[in-house]
């Protein structure tokens, strides 16, 4: 390169993981921490296809574009988030948080096609056209939440829907300005929230409401506080369960067909198949005739849908799935018949606390299931048993495992004799791993026991076991949010970085859970504003591996602070966690917000969004632009400013640490240019706005050109236009 100093041979990054020189005034202990433990590159994909397995199908977040106000807020100005901002505003009332979520047209009408209309629906529509605040009651799992969006979509339209999450009720009264004119919002109020409103907060509400033009719908448990609110409060009336079921069926399968149609598909079969296979269903039918709750419901037609069975493949489906059904197979399961294991000395304990660690460990070698077991009977026990070593294979393995278990694994034919084999669910079978958990969780181990033999699990040595436990503290914080949140506390300040890792799929875990998104999000603030630099680089994991791409919006504030950091020099996870940001669709919302971090004073914040440039210019358009550096494919669209991405560029090719590596992916960008007029005529002018009004850049491009690029590219023409661009910039 042109300077000794562009050498990034050996600099802190590669787009994996690496070592750097320890800097002056560096903290040598912030480097040894990540050294100490080897922990293995994960893909945040697999990540969450992993967590909803155990998680269930519902456990999935949309966001949209989302605006926040109040402590958590950082940067100079606003920040563009979509259509929406992230601005420093003051902080609200009793100095809480709000967030404002627009959700988009296409997530609204999604969940508007698969709604079945409640019965409390016409007074709820004219309660909103008289009114700005209105409280909808009902238990949860009622369906009293998508009641309350598709209410608000039929009176704002389904690009106007936004969800606002709150510390406190009175907090929305100290955000100025509002939310945007003309919407319909939706807010979620918790117990103790519904307890601790008074009608004056309510009065003051509505009055905002009506001020700033949008409706506000107050969604809780009111029904102690009717008298109280009376005049404010509509009781929700859920569909029949039956009708729930099938307005879900159709919209799960709308465009397939399902009924060996001939000739043609008429889309009729999809009618026949969910009014006569699955409505006359007996097993089905005593199901609904019982009115579950609607969130008890989707599950079912999710499954359902997935395979479409029929006849006595249908009785076996809904034999795995109905709750009653799952819950008596899962407690069959953890309550083993008397003398099973005994032909291996193994008393009733340890055979449940093995088939409970099948469940939490699917996926893993039956040694390595052992092993877990003999912990959980040992977190209980004074003394860890003495366990005669066996082999578990053939009809030994059969026996632990059971029969209601052992039909619902798969164990490969050629390790069932030998031994040694990974366990894994069949397909059809995950909900069977939730239904385990929440039997031990409710009727066999203190939550106490079960948390810490997980904690214990996530501190192993092996990654795989790591990975699963911290799924299981993930689900278990669905039934004591707090008992979760200390737990993973705990891990997260762990010196070990495959702890942290983790710790970090525990809060990825969480967050893919509804209810949880808030306590999350709050817990996530603060471990990102404060001083702890294990907590805060927990975070920066958790959003590379999955949770930015969750909520892009709460990442760029996050990962901001966490990019201060001087112990983020030796690891790549802000970095990783913003290109997750990207993939996620949202490149509009992150190059804007680089490029604010080029100006941060701070260099640390500014060698983060050079790594992630030099990442995210390796990426390619797809066919048929494959031959389209995907960051001037959307420059050229206008999705993201040439100019913010020449400033970018500008960056990772001044940085000593990324030098090395973005001058030749900038010499690569050129070769495949080469020959394609169009395609270099963009390159050519990002390049020109990258040296403008930068005489060093110039003279290193001038350096690359004559030393490197050259006698590379002997016959690249295009490197002809390089140099008149030189000379045209130096005039």
């Amino acid at each position: 390169m042109g300077d000794a100093q562009d050498g990034e041979h050996s600099g802190p990054v590669r787009e994996a993981s690496s070592t750097a020189q320890d800097p002056a005034g560096a903290d040598p202990a912030a480097e040894a921490d990540d050294t100490e433990d080897v922990e293995e590159p994960l893909d945040s994909g697999d990540v969450l296809r992993r967590l909803a397995g155990l998680l269930g199908g519902s456990a999935r977040i949309d966001v949209g574009d989302m605006l926040v106000r109040g402590q958590n807020a950082t940067g100079h100005g606003a920040l563009a988030i979509g259509t929406v901002n992230v601005t420093a505003a003051s902080a609200a009332a009793q100095g809480g948080r709000v967030w404002s979520e627009t959700l988009s047209e296409t997530t609204v009408r999604g969940v508007a096609d698969g709604y079945a209309s409640a019965v409390s629906d016409q007074q709820l529509d004219r309660f909103l056209k008289q009114r700005h605040l209105v409280c909808l009651s009902g238990p949860p799992g009622s369906g009293r939440f998508t009641s309350a969006l598709v209410a608000s979509a039929r009176r704002h339209g389904l690009d106007r829907v936004g969800v606002l999450g709150v510390e406190h009720l009175a907090d929305l009264l100290g955000v100025d300005p509002g939310p945007p004119r003309g919407c319909g919002y939706v807010l979620r109020l918790t117990d103790d929230a519904v307890s601790a409103v008074d009608g004056f907060t309510l009065v003051a509400l509505a009055s905002r409401a009506e001020a700033n033009e949008v409706t506000l719908l107050l969604v809780g448990d009111f029904s102690r506080r009717l008298r109280d609110f009376g005049g404010h409060v509509i009781e929700h009336r859920p569909a029949p369960a039956g009708e729930v079921f099938r307005t879900r069926l159709r919209r799960e399968l709308a465009g397939r067909c399902v009924g060996f149609c001939s000739g043609g598909c008429d889309a009729e079969c999809v009618e026949r198949y969910a009014d006569e296979e699955c409505g006359r269903h007996p097993l089905l039918s005593a199901y609904l005739a019982g009115e579950p709750r609607p969130r008890e419901v989707v599950p079912v037609v999710e499954a359902i849908s997935r395979t479409v069975p029929r006849a006595g493949l249908l009785t076996d489906r809904l034999a795995q799935l109905l709750p009653r059904q799952l819950r008596e197979r899962a407690a069959s399961i953890l309550d083993p018949d008397a003398g099973v294991g005994a032909s291996v000395g193994w008393s009733r304990e340890q055979v449940r606390a093995f088939r409970l660690s099948c469940a939490v460990l699917a996926g893993l070698s039956t040694p390595e299931i052992r092993l877990a077991a003999e912990r959980l009977v040992a977190a209980e026990a004074a003394e860890r048993p003495a366990t005669a070593p066996v082999r578990l294979h053939g009809a030994t393995l059969d026996e632990l495992l059971g029969p209601t278990l052992r039909a619902a694994v798969i164990v490969p034919g050629d390790g069932w004799a030998t031994g040694g084999v990974r366990i894994q669910f069949a397909p059809g079978s995950e909900e069977l791993r939730a239904a385990v958990l929440d039997v031990a969780w409710s009727e066999w181990w203190p939550p106490r026991v079960l948390l810490g033999w997980l904690a214990d699990l996530v501190r192993a040595d092996l990654s795989d076991m790591r990975q699963a436990a911290a799924g299981a503290i993930g689900w278990s914080a669905g039934r004591d949010v707090q008992a979760g949140l200390d737990t993973v506390r705990e891990l997260a300040r762990e010196r070990r970085a495959g702890v942290r890792q983790a710790a970090a799929i525990v809060l990825v875990a969480m967050a893919m859970q509804p209810r949880l998104r808030q306590r999350v999000r709050v817990e996530l603030d603060r471990w990102a504003a404060g001083p702890a630099a294990h907590l805060r680089d927990t975070v920066a994991r958790a959003h590379e591996l999955g949770l930015a791409r969750l909520w892009p919006d709460a990442a760029l504030v996050q990962l901001r602070l966490v990019a201060s950091a001087r112990m983020q020099r030796w690891n790549n996870s802000v970095a990783r966690g913003l290109v997750e940001v990207y993939q996620g669709g949202h490149a509009a919302a992150l190059v804007p917000a680089l490029v604010e971090w080029t100006r941060s004073s701070d260099r640390e914040v500014r060698l983060h969004a050079a790594r992630t440039l030099r990442v995210l210019a390796d990426r390619w358009a797809r066919p048929p632009r494959e031959q389209w550096p995907e960051l001037v494919d959307l420059a050229r669209t206008e999705v993201i400013s040439p100019d913010d991405l020449a400033t970018l560029w500008a960056t990772a090719l001044s940085l000593p640490e990324t030098a090395y590596r973005a001058w030749r992916t900038l010499g690569f960008w050129l070769d495949r240019a080469d020959g394609q007029p169009e395609i270099a005529g963009y390159v050519l002018a990002l390049l020109r706005l990258v040296v403008a009004g930068r005489p060093p850049l110039r003279r290193r491009l001038d350096h690359q050109l004559r030393h490197v690029w050259r006698p590379v590219m002997p016959r690249n023409a295009l490197l002809d236009d390089v140099g008149h661009l030189i000379c045209e910039d130096s005039r």
